[in-house]
């Protein structure tokens, strides 16, 4: 049985109310096949990767978890769940006195210090945050004065009261940082700041993700329209500098969109989507300490496909649980530069987040209303078994 840890209840959300403070060189990587001729579609909105998501590193493996009335947004309630390294179970988290029924977005720094961003619903115009040094036993609250970006990167902190960064719905988008309490954040630039602040081959389609760099310098991956380019930004000084490849072969023409972005020990990984020729393919991409991307091989989508869910591994590997005919969907997993995604056996019927751990296991996190059983594939099986199974208090109706 998952045990919620005892928390002490902060009152987050009148806190977070009263303390609401306003805030005035591209490497071509050939992926294979005949170049593209024209530059293709841009890439649809759907395709954007969901909240459902999960992050291994090494203090732990956290995810995200949708549960409730699946397709009513006011009684679907995003649940957070942490394992422990070494342990053989997952505990319920989710920091209490907020509502949560707009999603949940997090971020782990390298300390293990987790940063959770309350989507907003309703009337909601901000986003309230938690912090926790403790793995979720106790959460300070802090506060977006805007409402956050619904894609699972759209907060990245340093941890320890350093940088952060976050892209809003401000304005339309905009990118803030804060370099100090989470309570005080200004602008930094939007898409229009960003296309205007870099000599670049990215037609920006909007801003997808965040991540902090290993200098502590904020990064910002973006959409591209057309010519294969990977939209990925550091910013340097006060300006921003294009440090994302571009794609050749048969995605040199191709729309790009990135779907996660993270740094993920000490290493920068990307998950981008492509689309050329009304084709969408997605690219595992790493770079290294001198700044070279290296991918993997091109995995295509089936014409109809989603993205369910999505995860990153300790070693910054990509994982994707895309819709199939299948009840369970279809699990792929790219584990570095230059290697093909890898089919791990289909997940149990309502799985909508897996967490892959170091051991090379997966978790499977399947949800029936408030009933959750959480599955386990252990490394090299291709046999899914029971681990946890439990009843999840939800509070219907209560925002």
């Amino acid at each position: 049985m998952i045990e919620r840890l005892r928390q002490t209840r902060v009152g987050m959300f009148g806190l977070a109310m009263a303390c609401l403070i306003t805030a005035s060189g591209t490497l071509a990587i050939d992926v294979g096949g005949p170049a593209a001729s024209g530059a293709g579609p841009p890439i649809p909105s759907s395709l954007s990767v969901p909240l459902s998501a999960a992050v291994t590193t090494s203090t732990g493996s956290w995810a995200v978890v949708a549960m409730g009335q699946a397709g009513v947004p006011l009684n679907t309630f995003w649940e957070l769940f942490f394992r422990a390294p070494g342990a053989d179970s997952w505990n319920l988290v989710t920091p209490p006195d907020v509502a949560d029924n707009g999603g949940l977005s997090i971020s782990v720094a390298p300390s293990g210090e987790i940063t959770a961003g309350f989507e907003s619903s309703q009337l909601l115009r901000f986003s309230p945050l938690a912090v926790s040094a403790d793995a979720g036993a106790k959460w300070t609250p802090a506060l977006l004065p805007s409402s956050l970006l619904a894609t699972p990167d759209a907060l990245a902190t340093s941890g320890d009261g350093g940088p952060a960064v976050a892209i809003v719905r401000r304005s339309g988008q905009q990118v803030v940082v804060s370099s100090g309490p989470l309570l005080k954040w200004r602008s930094l630039a939007g898409s229009r700041g960003l296309a205007n602040g870099a000599a670049s081959h990215c037609n920006i389609d909007g801003l997808d993700a965040v991540a902090i760099g290993s200098s502590a310098s904020p990064l910002v991956g973006t959409g591209c329209r057309g010519q294969g380019q990977v939209g990925v930004f550091s910013r340097v000084a006060s300006h921003w500098k294009l440090v994302g490849p571009s794609l050749g072969g048969r995605l040199a023409g191709a729309s790009t969109q990135i779907l996660r972005l993270d740094t993920t020990a000490g290493a920068l990984s990307a998950l981008v989507a492509a689309r050329t020729r009304g084709h969408t393919s997605l690219v595992g991409m790493w770079r290294s300490a001198v700044g070279a991307w290296s991918p993997s091989e091109p995995l295509e989508m089936g014409s109809s496909q989603e993205v369910i869910g999505s995860s990153i591994g300790s070693n910054g590997d990509q994982i994707v649980l895309l819709s199939t005919q299948r009840s369970g969907g279809e699990l792929e997993i790219a584990k570095g530069p230059g290697q093909p995604w890898s089919s791990l056996p289909s997940p149990p019927s309502g799985t909508v987040t897996v967490a892959y751990l170091p051991d090379g296991s997966a978790n499977a996190f399947s949800v029936s209303g408030s009933h959750l059983k959480i599955f386990n594939l252990a490394a090299g099986q291709r046999t899914w078994t029971v681990l946890q199974s439990t009843i999840v208090p939800i509070a219907y109706g209560s925002s």
